[in-house]
């Protein structure tokens, strides 16, 4: 049966790596998926005076997978809501998976580094309230068990389905006893018992034994803020924000987009590395159950790094296209 994948180009230079990502999925899952195409963010703002139109948001419910590139915010505008997070909290996509691993010869470590980051906490997408005073500023945010329960079961299974071993909690139960608290609790009550070796750490021990001995972590779970922390250390680690995959993930579709976001400054260069963006399209397969195609793109991307035909980013001289060209070459080779 044809999976339906919605695109969702963005801004800045979404649309260049969304459609070096596109070019490939295609070359790669031929006739069992359907690219449809939809606008969101700035260009959308333009043509329909919305930042996520409901034609949009309707394409997206009807999707297998959404793959989108990064939108350009209006941080001036207070009532501004970013459409992306929209779209996850409507669609529930709860958790936030992250895969890193080392393709570059510049990359800040020697080891060979291959750890999921799983993240997700649904409730602060579009919630977190703010209350200013005289003094300053209060934050604060909600974290539901229901939400703890379903994201640990999902860490479970999509670990399983990698071949994960071992799943390590991050938190800060020494500051928050309450809140990180029952994010152990939970942690420990949803997947005790089970295949996987599990252990918790405090997010600075966790952090200290990433930079240490990155091969001692395998998946690492955190809520959104940690993990954000997390995703930013571990790429610089692998290379780079252009090199890591994102998905967001509910019970069966996600959205899968670069983990660097629009980047407008770096549209008329023509040399931005697209590799994340490529390889959240292999993650999408990945979620459609076509990992045997997601596998071809992520050998074909491999053997071009080991070739050295890359961006400057990561030490090499190719364009956007003559990278894209090349791993479309390298995907044929690989049958």
């Amino acid at each position: 049966m044809t999976k339906k994948v919605l695109v969702l180009p963005g801004d800045g230079i979404g649309p260049e790596v969304i459609s070096s990502a596109v070019s490939i999925l295609a070359q790669a899952a031929g006739g069992k998926i359907e690219i449809l195409y939809g606008d969101i963010g700035q260009s959308a703002f333009i043509r329909t005076s919305k930042h996520l139109p409901a034609e949009t948001m309707g394409l997206a419910a009807e999707a297998d997978a959404i793959i989108a590139g990064g939108v350009i915010g209006t941080p001036t505008d207070r009532t501004y809501q970013n459409p992306i997070r929209v779209l996850k909290k409507q669609l529930n996509f709860y958790s936030v998976v992250r895969k890193f691993s080392t393709l570059s010869k510049r990359a800040e470590t020697r080891q060979n580094i291959d750890i999921l980051l799983i993240t997700g906490n649904p409730d602060t997408l579009l919630n977190i309230l703010e209350t200013e005073s005289l003094d300053g500023v209060n934050s604060s945010k909600f974290l539901s068990r229901a939400n703890c329960k379903r994201l640990f079961q999902k860490t479970g299974r999509l670990s399983s389905a990698m071949g994960r071993k071992k799943i390590t909690c991050a938190h800060r139960a020494s500051m928050f006893p309450v809140l990180d608290g029952m994010f152990v609790e939970e942690f420990y009550g949803e997947l005790a018992g089970t295949r996987f070796l599990i252990d918790d750490m405090e997010v600075d021990e966790a952090a200290s034994e990433l930079i240490k001995n990155p091969s001692s972590i395998d998946v690492l779970i955190s809520t959104d803020v940690y993990g954000a922390v997390f995703a930013g250390g571990i790429a610089g680690m692998v290379g780079g924000n252009y090199l890591t995959p994102v998905g967001s993930i509910g019970d069966s579709s996600g959205l899968f987009e670069p983990m660097h976001g629009p980047n407008p400054r770096s549209i008329k260069d023509g040399v931005v590395n697209p590799t994340s963006a490529i390889l959240s399209a292999a993650m999408a397969l990945d979620n459609m159950g076509m990992s045997p195609e997601a596998e071809k793109i992520r050998k074909a991307v491999r053997r071009v790094y080991s070739s050295g035909a890359v961006t400057p980013d990561v030490g090499g001289k190719s364009t956007t296209k003559e990278f894209t060209d090349s791993v479309v070459s390298a995907l044929k080779d690989t049958g």
